[in-house]
Parts: structure tokens; C-alpha cells; sequence
């Protein structure tokens, strides 16, 4: 018997703030990962939990959440959650899905501040990541 795949959870907007367009810019991401990517879209809705993605040089953070069937961007900075934070300029090609969040924190160009699990940081980091197409470099 053939496995139905589950429809992607949504991407939304939750709260505004001041990095709206950090925002959007990490829900176009995310939406398209999960359109693309039955593996990903899996983890997702897997995923709960909640992480922060700081860009701690500008001050400007959104807050990344996933919930059942949804994963919601807010564009502030929850308080006493996980964080992911680093320079903008990184943060931005992390949001971008044009560098791994993993790696970053490994070169160490982004650090985590953390008290409990990171599960969250765990998914969203292959939820954000633009898979590799062949030929680029």
C-alpha cells in the first residue's frame, strides 16, 4: 500500500515588528523548503518548539515557531527562548537559506544561547537550509 504524504504545515506571520522584512524574508524561505521537500516538510510538522534568530549587531530578532501543522514567523524577539545570533550580514544568508545554521555556529559566526533542549534549533537549521543542487558551487 502506497504512503499518502501529508500536506506541508503552513507558514504564517504572526506578530509584527521591527524585523518585518527579516520576517518575511525567513517565511518565503521556509514555505518554499517545505513546497519543495517532503523531508523537510516532515520535520516540521514534527517539530515543536520555538527558537529566536537574532542578528544581535542590529538588534533585530524574529522568532521562529513550530507548531502543529503551522510554523509561525513572529518578527520580534521572544523572551526566554532559544537563540541563534550573530552579525546581520550572517544572520541574513542563514535566513536566506544560503549558509547552513549548523556551520555557522561551528565556524563560529553565530553562537547559540540556550538553557534547555534545541530541538528547535535542530529544525529549523534543516528547515532554513536550501538543499544543494548539483553544479553549484
Amino acid at each position: 500500500m502506497a504512503r499518502r504524504l501529508k500536506p506541508a504545515p503552513t507558514v504564517e506571520l504572526g506578530r509584527p515588528g521591527e524585523a518585518a522584512g527579516m520576517a518575511a524574508m525567513v517565511a518565503e524561505l521556509v514555505r518554499a523548503n517545505l513546497a519543495d521537500s517532503p523531508s523537510r516538510a516532515r520535520v516540521a510538522r514534527r517539530a515543536r518548539g520555538s527558537i529566536v534568530l537574532l542578528a544581535d549587531d542590529r538588534s533585530l530578532g524574529v522568532t521562529l515557531s513550530f507548531r502543529e501543522d503551522c510554523v509561525v514567523i513572529d518578527a520580534s524577539p521572544a523572551p526566554g527562548l532559544p537563540v541563534l545570533a550573530g552579525p546581520w550580514l550572517t544572520m541574513a544568508t542563514v535566513c536566506a537559506g544560503a549558509r547552513s545554521p549548523l556551520s555557522a555556529v561551528a565556524r563560529r559566526e553565530l553562537h547559540v544561547e540556550a538553557r534547555r533542549p534545541l530541538r528547535a534549533l535542530l529544525a529549523a537549521a534543516y528547515v532554513l537550509k536550501v538543499p544543494r543542487v548539483a553544479g553549484r558551487t
